[in-house]
């Protein structure tokens, strides 16, 4: 019996000694894995960033006309709706106009009947001198119908003034478009009667907007505005069209800042084909100011501690990971640049950060071009 507990108490040591060193070459063989991460590396490189300078922008028409009316009276034709696209010259609202042709065509025939009365005064008057020169009238006589004579051409005269301002009358009575654009806004509708009070109060008949260019306004702040210069290309991105890219260039720089925001308006000119851009919206204004050559790493190689604006990466040092703090500037494409924490020549890890750390030993299985 004693035997068999014997044997039972040896195999039991036997399985532990085993058990033990099965156990340490696990422990290694996990600890070989740990000590050799598999990792993508690429090297830090120079590249040419773009200064920029971005903000949000608002959308305004390269040109707005608020067209009023100059007369009083109904409005006999509004030949115009909202939408509407017109070109400069085209006709747009008639007012007052049969009133006013009526007046023109009664001064008009007071003129031809008063030429013809004139025509046969100046006949009388030539027949009466011819009388007085062989003594058969009086001087009274003819000198009451050269004073008549005088007394028409006046009054024929003034009838012709008038008649002139009854055609600048007839022709206030016919609104045309200034420019070619939209039809933005309708304020009045055929059929309306527009009054002196109306007038008064500057009601308007409609606006037309050109777009065929936009503006857009950009406030820049104050610290930033000195970097600004007219001619600078701008690419405008709007969300309506998240694919597209627009591009224009600085046409103005407001001489004064805004004393709320201190900011200054900047106008950017953006020809507008096939009228895409549409006032109103906003947008977001880039203002490429210059140029340099930085260092710079992948987008992938960076990451930021949460809930603070600190920025590390993992560079590679003797075949170790060696967490490095980062200060960062601007984005091209895939790589942000590096202002502060690293060097030209070092090699930064791309892959695997959530199991890196400082010391741990690393295995570079491919590079990052």
């Amino acid at each position: 019996m004693k035997k068999i507990i014997y044997l039972i108490l040896f195999l039991i040591v036997i399985l532990a000694i085993l058990w033990n060193i099965h156990k340490k070459e696990r422990d290694k063989k996990i600890e070989i894995i740990e000590e050799e991460i598999p990792v993508e590396v690429a090297k830090v490189k120079e590249i040419i960033i773009k200064d920029e300078i971005e903000c949000i922008g608002e959308i305004e028409p390269y040109q707005k006309v608020v067209i009023y009316s100059e007369i009083s009276g109904e409005v006999e034709n509004l030949n115009v709706k909202e939408g509407d696209y017109v070109k400069k010259g085209d006709f747009i609202a008639q007012i007052d106009y049969k009133k006013r042709k009526i007046d023109y065509e009664n001064i008009e025939n007071q003129i031809k009947a008063t030429e013809v009365n004139l025509q046969n005064i100046k006949k009388d008057y030539e027949r009466f001198m011819k009388l007085y020169k062989e003594g058969v009238i009086s001087e009274k006589k003819l000198d009451d119908i050269k004073t008549s004579y005088e007394v028409i051409s006046h009054q024929l005269e003034s009838l012709k003034k008038q008649f002139e301002l009854a055609k600048i009358r007839i022709n206030e009575a016919f609104i045309y478009s200034p420019i070619n654009g939209f039809i933005a806004e309708k304020f009045i509708d055929e059929g309306e009667l527009i009054t002196e009070s109306s007038m008064m109060r500057s009601v308007p008949i409609v606006s037309i907007v050109d777009i065929s260019k936009v503006k857009i306004i950009l406030p820049i702040g104050s610290e930033e505005i000195g970097k600004v210069k007219i001619g600078q290309n701008v690419l405008i991105k709007i969300d309506a069209y998240p694919e597209k890219d627009f591009f224009g260039e600085v046409s103005k720089i407001y001489p004064i800042a805004d004393e709320k925001t201190r900011r200054v308006n900047v106008e950017v000119i953006v020809e507008n084909k096939n009228f895409l851009i549409k006032p109103g919206m906003y947008c977001k204004g880039i203002i490429i100011v210059g140029e340099r050559k930085v260092i710079s790493i992948p987008l992938d190689a960076v990451m930021k501690l949460p809930a603070s604006g600190n920025y590390y990466c993992f560079k590679v040092k003797d075949n170790t990971a060696e967490k490095v703090y980062i200060k960062v500037g601007g984005i091209k494409e895939n790589y942000i640049e590096i202002k502060e924490g690293l060097n030209k020549n070092d090699v930064v890890i791309v892959t695997s950060h959530g199991i890196l750390d400082t010391g741990k030993k690393i295995k570079i299985i491919g590079e990052k071009i």
